[in-house]
């Protein structure tokens, strides 16, 4: 069975330190920027986190892309 893929959306997330839990364990915020084009290439949106982190009171610690794919058949 022969399929295709087509895009359907794109969102950029900042993962953010947000300190120390009470037994030690590393606490994150996610930060979720959505409808980023979908033909937006990585770099693009690494540029894009890197300027959003500079407006951030918290250190980033990951950027992260999130794609959503409609799966269909031929």
């Amino acid at each position: 069975m022969a399929v295709t893929t087509s895009p359907v959306s794109s969102d950029l997330v900042l993962v953010m330190d947000n300190g120390v839990g009470s037994s030690g364990q590393p606490l994150t915020k996610a930060r979720k920027y959505s409808k980023v084009k979908t033909a937006a290439s990585n770099e693009d949106i690494y540029a894009v986190a890197d300027s959003l982190t500079g407006l951030q009171s918290k250190a980033r610690i990951a950027v992260r892309r999130q794609d959503t794919i409609e799966i269909e058949t031929v």
